[in-house]
């Protein structure tokens, strides 16, 4: 993932989108209290159900970055493996990078598009604009069809580079 910060910063500027989540945090001290873990599962595995995107943690929804010391990175980096990896099922395999922006840190979690459907605490989710909506049945039905058959593209056949050919013979008596 390669966000330069003249680039986010932008993205800053202009808000959140279908792509892009800014998400403010409190810490007491060194200790994550918000937001819950809940709700961080939900906006990452509303981007899963989606076409992926970015949660920039440390920012306002005005854009405002807030700044985080190094133990309050390591805090929140210790949360985003969890949350994706215990809370949201199937589990996600996401990207996080801290950033640098002036004098202040954030957090950059990269989602990747999911192979299949990811619900979270709260349910299922996807992301329509700059929002996380709640998905009728109907949606998770076809997003599960929808993942299910990209996953079978191309009759599950792959080439292997290099790779030839050969009939197999009977060994002579």
């Amino acid at each position: 993932m390669k966000y330069p910060p003249g680039e986010i910063l932008d993205r800053l500027a202009l808000g959140e989108d279908s792509g892009w989540e800014f998400t403010e945090v409190r810490f007491a001290g060194e200790r994550l209290k918000g937001p819950k873990r809940n709700d961080i599962a939900d906006e990452m595995a509303a981007f899963a159900n989606s076409d992926g995107g970015v949660v920039v943690f440390g920012a306002t929804d005005g854009g405002e970055v807030q700044g985080m010391t190094r133990g309050q990175l390591d805090a929140l980096d210790r949360v985003i493996v969890e949350v994706s990896t215990q809370s949201i099922e199937p589990p996600l395999a996401v990207e996080a990078h801290r950033r640098r922006l002036g004098e202040k840190s954030v957090m950059l979690v990269a989602v990747p598009r999911g192979h299949a459907q990811h619900d979270s605490p709260g349910g299922s989710y996807h992301r329509v604009g700059s929002s996380k909506i709640k998905m009728s049945g109907d949606q998770r039905l076809r997003l599960a069809q929808e993942r299910a058959m990209s996953r079978f593209a191309g009759g599950g056949r792959a080439s292997v580079a290099g790779g030839r050919l050969a009939l197999a013979r009977p060994e002579p008596h």
